[in-house]
């Protein structure tokens, strides 16, 4: 509590006036000349309502403190009452008063009981006026705990998500391996392939170039051949009458065909071959294709390998929020389930409070009508005396009308004699003195 906390110190009338609104007796006297047994029962009172501490609690005492004592049952009220002193003085230090001590329970002095009845008031007042607060802080509470439970909620479906990916991941780890091996291997085996591609493309761009010019050659011989046939069928016409020359002249021609013919031989051998590894570039560079088209799925599956690795780790990174947030919220769900239950105990003995009001009012009620039947048939009895005496009091009104007239009368009639005595003495009185100077 703050050392520089203040509070007014109230008029006697004042302290018993709240006393009055707390439903706590206290009179003045009790104010001027406190005893120990009024004033405990006025603590008890504060306690119970401020504290939800009844008198009960502290009816039985610490059986472990009791053993430790020689003899306990000397003792028991004794220790019962420093219970009560101790709840008492949790009470009296959070309300500001610091010098509260147990003499002010066993001799109690009526300034320093004023000062703390004061202190004690003024909480009192303020709790009332805080209850707005209260009740802001119940509903902030219970939002709280709601919101608790969709996060609770929430966590638990992303940890069962991320407990299936896991397992997901696990079951699919030797396949995914096994891809990845695959594809390195396939990658390898396409770099390779890429490489046999290249240097075949630059052989079959020599092989087509050397293949065309074959073709320009062999159209070449042909024409050239098909001139000599005419040649032969036009020199036939003309044989020379040596035949040993045209005989050797045919003989280097058919050479010479021969050699053509060989040549176109092994022309169109080296094409056929050139056409069979054509078709077997066709054939890599189908290979090769669907190399590439793995390939690509391989490096699709590794980007959806990726994607889901930066998914889960980023669904990781919100686990370990949630987690944090989850640990902030529970802490701030013991925090508010500690001031629920303050709140709740609070509640409680405000409701005991209330129903033993309630109690006691209806009891006062049922006090107040007794007592006003019993005073209305008191007025009525009283009604009817009153108009009994009313009857008398009239008929003395005119006894005592009749006796003053009958007093007036007498008096007069005496005042006559009075005076004609007085005239009587005085002219005696005259004639007494006019024969004793004679």
């Amino acid at each position: 509590m703050n050392a520089g906390y203040s509070f007014p110190i109230l008029k006697p009338s004042e302290i018993v006036a709240c006393m009055a609104d707390l439903q706590i007796p206290l009179s003045l006297e009790d104010l001027e000349k406190p005893s120990p047994q009024r004033m405990i029962a006025v603590f008890e009172a504060f306690t119970d309502v401020l504290m939800g501490v009844s008198r009960d609690q502290f009816a039985q005492p610490d059986f472990r403190v009791l053993e430790i004592l020689e003899h306990p049952e000397l003792h028991q009220e004794d220790v019962t009452l420093m219970g009560f002193y101790r709840q008492l003085f949790k009470l009296v230090s959070e309300v500001g008063i610091s010098d509260f001590s147990i003499r002010d329970l066993i001799k109690p002095e009526p300034g320093h009981m004023r000062k703390i009845l004061s202190g004690i008031i003024n909480f009192a007042k303020f709790r009332e006026e805080r209850l707005a607060v209260f009740e802001n802080c119940t509903q902030q509470s219970e939002e709280i705990v709601r919101q608790k439970a969709l996060l609770q909620e929430k966590n638990q479906e992303i940890a069962e998500r991320v407990n299936t990916m896991r397992l997901q991941r696990a079951e699919e780890e030797p396949s995914y391996q096994r891809m990845r091996e695959k594809n390195l291997a396939l990658t390898a085996e396409l770099r390779e392939l890429k490489r046999i591609q290249t240097a075949m493309t630059s052989d079959i761009e020599n092989l087509k170039k050397h293949k065309n010019d074959s073709i320009e050659k062999m159209n070449n011989t042909q024409f050239l051949l098909a001139n000599c046939k005419q040649d032969c069928v036009r020199l036939r016409s003309r044989i020379v009458p040596n035949p040993e020359k045209l005989q050797q002249a045919l003989v280097d021609m058919n050479n010479s065909i021969a050699g053509e013919k060989q040549s176109l031989s092994a022309r169109e051998k080296q094409y056929r071959e050139l056409l069979g590894k054509m078709e077997a570039m066709g054939t890599v560079q189908q290979d090769l294709a669907m190399c590439t088209k793995l390939m690509e799925e391989c490096e699709f599956e590794m980007k959806k390998a990726s994607t889901a690795a930066n998914k889960l780790g980023l669904e990781q990174e919100n686990r370990e929020r949630k987690k944090q947030e989850l640990h902030e919220v529970n802490v701030k769900e013991q925090q508010m389930k500690r001031q629920l239950a303050n709140i709740s105990e609070k509640l409680n003995r405000h409701a005991k409070q209330q129903e033993s009001r309630k109690q006691s009012t209806d009891a006062k009620m049922r006090e107040l009508s007794a007592e006003y039947e019993t005073s209305v048939k008191e007025r009525d009895l009283n009604q009817a005396k009153i108009e009994v005496n009313q009857n008398r009091v009239s008929e003395l009104d005119e006894k005592i009308a009749a006796i003053k007239k009958k007093i007036e009368v007498e008096a007069n009639s005496f005042q006559e004699c009075y005076t004609k005595l007085k005239t009587r003495g005085e002219l005696y009185c005259a004639e007494l003195a006019k024969i004793m100077s004679s």
